[in-house]
């Protein structure tokens, strides 16, 4: 990092992202295509992605060890129960990982723009250390924007508040449900986490926010970028003007692939199931992966199953006949043969399944899934489950059910259709130009 001007027409960009696979990947693509874009680009998020960034061409900045809370991100046995804690986990998710950080986040990120004088901030959904800036005055900052890289959570007249997983609605009493509940969402059941945002912003030196923090993101950058298409988000009348349908950011083509021994399999006939949990949710393959295993056990299909990181070998054991386990299939060569994913609800697991057009089931009631889930639900694209821990017969019946019915796998091909011509890396880059433009064009004017 150096404090000499960008050449030519090369930006400087910070990305800051929090310390998951779900929230940080999409922004080491995007780090990928400015770099080839020309611009500089420093990344800001922990050590551990420190390889994954430096390979994008990126600078890596680190976050600092008294703030690092990739442990608490990453799946493990003892946070896996996160989902039975109710609203005292995600309270105390909220604390610990997004808002405990904010004063450190902050203080380094300006320490990083002491030494490499952005044009722009970059930031994930749940990145919060950039919010002290966004609440300062616009002139004093970069420009500043935000990827949505999980379901679109703030508050509406037309949605249930975030967290809540029920189905939007915009008649006379929807919208009184909706509006009480969000009202009771932030006055008194998050009441104390808004108290706790309050401090951490005071304590970086932000001037005080008026209203729900949930909201804040959308209403104080420059640009809210939703990795997604319409299609999959609840229609809102009250939509912030920042916000903009970019379509998802899905995992870049494999450059190699071997295929294992039963590859053939898939084009025999047999309607093919996949069942995932993802790449982080896996430490107990027997929530979903090994269940869904026994429950098609009997049906005539054939299951393709991956652990996304623990050893196969010993699973494949006393699997049923028709049941095919590997640690890992990309899935743009596994998805063009699949006629219904299984999935805990990762919202880009989810994104490349509507992009090749395959309907879905979805088990999942931790973090952000059960909201990924119902919005499943609400395009039509597949079943959502409503629990992390389905039992075999329900597993048996949802994924009969997407088999049996056209509608589902109609409803994963429109969006598939609207999903096809969006170019998302290259709409964040041409979003990002335009901000710094205006920022040069504002100071400008203003001497």
């Amino acid at each position: 990092m150096t404090g000499d001007a960008a050449p030519g027409g090369a930006r400087r960009l910070v990305l800051c992202t929090t310390p998951a696979q779900g929230h940080t990947a999409p922004l080491l693509a995007l780090a990928r295509r400015l770099v080839g874009d020309g611009h500089e680009v420093v990344f800001f998020t922990t050590a551990h992605y420190r390889d994954k960034v430096e390979a994008t061409g990126a600078a890596f900045v680190p976050f600092a060890e008294e703030y690092d809370a990739h442990d608490l991100m990453v799946a493990n046995p003892e946070r896996e129960s996160s989902s039975k804690r109710g609203v005292r986990g995600v309270k105390d998710d909220l604390r610990r990982i997004f808002m405990g950080p904010i004063p450190g986040q902050h203080r380094d990120l300006r320490t990083v723009l002491d030494g490499f004088p952005a044009d722009c901030i970059v930031v994930d959904t749940m990145f919060l250390g950039a919010l002290p800036l966004a609440l300062g005055p616009r002139a004093a900052r970069p420009a500043l924007a935000c990827i949505g890289v999980m379901p679109y959570a703030s508050n509406s007249r037309d949605a249930a508040p975030f967290g809540a997983a029920f189905q939007p609605g915009s008649g006379p009493l929807h919208r009184v449900r909706n509006v009480s509940m969000n009202w009771a969402t932030e006055h008194l059941v998050l009441a104390d986490i808004q108290r706790f945002a309050r401090r951490r912003l005071a304590e970086a030196g932000a001037p005080r926010f008026h209203g729900y923090l949930v909201d804040l993101q959308p209403k104080v950058v420059d640009a809210y970028l939703q990795a997604t298409v319409a299609g999959f988000e609840y229609p809102r009348s009250d939509l912030a003007p920042s916000v903009s349908f970019v379509g998802p950011i899905l995992a870049p083509p494999s450059s190699s692939f071997e295929a294992p021994w039963w590859w053939a399999e898939l084009a025999g006939g047999r309607p093919v199931v996949h069942v995932t949990q993802g790449t982080l949710d896996n430490a107990d393959l027997g929530r979903l992966l090994l269940l869904t295993a026994r429950a098609l056990a009997g049906d005539d299909v054939l299951v393709v199953a991956t652990t996304g990181g623990p050893d196969p070998g010993p699973l494949r054991r006393g699997l049923p006949p028709n049941v095919r386990l590997e640690r890992f299939i990309p899935h743009d060569v596994l998805l063009p043969h699949v006629d219904v994913m299984v999935t805990n609800g990762g919202y880009g697991g989810v994104q490349q399944a509507l992009a090749n057009g395959v309907p879905l089931v979805v088990a999942g009631d931790s973090e952000d899934k059960p909201e990924v889930a119902a919005r499943v639900h609400w395009s039509g694209t597949g079943v959502d489950l409503h629990t992390g821990r389905p039992s075999v017969a329900m597993v048996a019946r949802a994924v009969r059910r997407v088999l049996a019915r056209p509608s589902y796998r109609e409803r994963a091909r429109a969006l598939q259709a609207e999903i096809a011509p969006t170019e998302p890396l290259g709409a964040i880059s041409a979003a990002l130009a335009d901000l710094c433009a205006e920022r040069d064009a504002a100071r400008a004017a203003a001497g």
